[in-house]
């Protein structure tokens, strides 16, 4: 019965560790455009239905990327959310197959409409000022927070007035 309990404290200490981790991640995302657009991640349940809510501001990233275990249709909305987004969908193949515009505060679903494995939520304007497309692929790299500090990286609300 130690035994089990030891087993039970080591998997449960590994589980909250790997479940922290998760929410304080980061991710590089890259296309043939643009490298170094750094987003946070959302592995966990908790992270992903929390999303970009309640941020006001996004400061030392870009946004979020929402990744699932398993290709599956996503719905999103943007209740407390007060940013403006592109809502990027892309598929098992890591290709774009959507992109949508997420309006602060609506309460109306935003669908994949077809199985995905990623969402990404970047400031709107955000995907034409790096030239992303449905049909492009993006790659991405996972970082902790400690080691995005040390990466020069691409800030999609530099020049602003150039989004327009």
């Amino acid at each position: 019965m130690k035994f089990l309990s030891y087993n039970f404290t080591f998997f449960f200490f590994f589980f909250f560790l790997f479940n922290h981790a998760a929410s304080e991640s980061f991710a590089s995302i890259s296309s043939n455009y643009f490298s170094n657009l750094i987003v946070k991640i959302a592995f966990d349940e908790e992270t992903k239905k929390k999303g970009l809510m309640g941020v006001k501001k996004l400061e030392g990233y870009n946004g979020m990327l929402f990744i699932y275990q398993k290709p599956k249709k996503v719905n999103i909305w943007m209740y407390n959310t007060e940013i403006p987004l592109d809502i990027i969908f892309i598929n098992e193949k890591k290709k774009i197959v959507s992109i949508k515009n997420g309006i602060p505060n609506n309460l109306e679903l935003i669908s994949s409409e077809i199985n995905i494995i990623a969402v990404l939520e970047i400031p709107l304007g955000c995907s034409r000022k790096i030239n992303l497309n449905v049909g492009d692929i993006l790659d991405w790299k996972l970082y902790y927070q400690y080691e995005i500090e040390k990466i020069q990286y691409f800030h999609c609300l530099q020049d602003k007035e150039k989004i327009k």
